[in-house]
């Protein structure tokens, strides 16, 4: 049984550094969501890959701007739909600058439909460090997530929320904020599916993000990487096999390559996947023309079509 029969909900999971790119012993990503494409996985796409549950595709994250996408303007434009590239003329790593901070204040997805009256909310667990070690800095040093979720004015998760079964931890299992000295047990993914289900029955659009897969792919962590697999698989499935999907979606995108080839410690210029697993046949088809990252943001607005603000 579905969360709710009434309203469409997306699930909004973005995954950074994992890229499409042919099966080989350096790239450690390809099994990723065999389950929900039929077996393809994260392989390279020409067009749309269909499946019963899903729609697999690939998006340019170059942008039309020469050199290697970064994490900053990569996810910049994935929460915004502006080219932050191009809005720059170079691609930015690590944390927004200046120029792109009012981008999040006006054209934040979760604040844009916040506006409109759809419940937004965030899934990540943070923790008060986390606020304190960023807050006062000369220059920005808050991640673009952060930036959206905080635009849109919801609240965000809290280690308290998540004792409640009310927030996952960016690892899915607990084991980096364990190792960061916090007193909190491990979970198994399925175990953050239902933490994640509790939190969508408060609202229609959830947004999470993962961050391990860009970690060890800097680090070339082949084990770890096969690790994250796992886990995302476990937790993904355990999504989907609660929800309805002919109105619930799960959507899944990445900023950059990285993971997909880890014989360089670098990003890559691979197209990365847009993948929607559910959602009714009018957002399927929407989905299907998405290219690049400026197309993500866009589609999301539109996937609530009819939803307007309260009067």
């Amino acid at each position: 049984m579905g969360i709710n029969h009434f309203m469409d909900k997306l699930i909004f999971f973005f995954i950074d550094g994992i890229g499409l790119a042919p099966p080989s012993e350096d790239n450690r990503i390809s099994r990723l969501f065999e389950r929900e494409t039929e077996g393809r996985g994260l392989l390279p796409v020409e067009g749309i890959h269909e499946s019963e549950k899903s729609l697999l595709l690939p998006l340019d994250a170059c942008l039309g701007v020469e050199g290697i996408p970064q994490s900053a303007t990569g996810q910049t434009t994935l929460f915004t739909g502006v080219n932050a590239p191009r809005h720059l003329g170079y691609h930015l790593t690590a944390f927004p600058n200046e120029p792109l901070l009012p981008l999040f204040e006006e054209q934040s997805i979760m604040k844009k439909l916040a506006d409109r009256g759809i419940p937004v909310t965030s899934l990540n667990m943070y923790s008060r460090e986390f606020f304190e070690q960023r807050e006062g800095a000369e220059r920005n040093r808050f991640p673009a997530s952060t930036l959206t979720i905080k635009a849109s004015s919801v609240p965000f998760r809290m280690i308290e929320d998540y004792r409640r079964g009310k927030a996952v931890f960016a690892d899915i299992t607990n084991e980096l904020i364990r190792k960061r000295g916090y007193d909190i047990e491990l979970i198994s993914p399925q175990e953050a599916a239902r933490n994640t289900l509790s939190v969508m029955e408060e609202a229609d659009f959830l947004f999470f993000e993962y961050f391990m897969t860009d970690h060890y792919g800097h680090r070339k962590n082949g084990p770890a990487l096969d690790r994250c697999v796992d886990v995302i698989n476990g937790y993904v499935s355990a999504l989907v096999e609660r929800m309805d999907l002919s109105r619930e979606a799960i959507l899944i995108v990445s900023d950059h390559g990285n993971s997909e080839d880890i014989s360089t410690a670098n990003h890559t210029l691979n197209p990365v996947p847009g993948l929607l697993i559910g959602g009714s046949e009018k957002n399927r088809e929407r989905f299907t023309s998405c290219r690049d990252l400026t197309d993500i943001s866009p589609f999301m607005e539109d996937y609530f079509e009819g939803r307007t603000p309260p009067v």
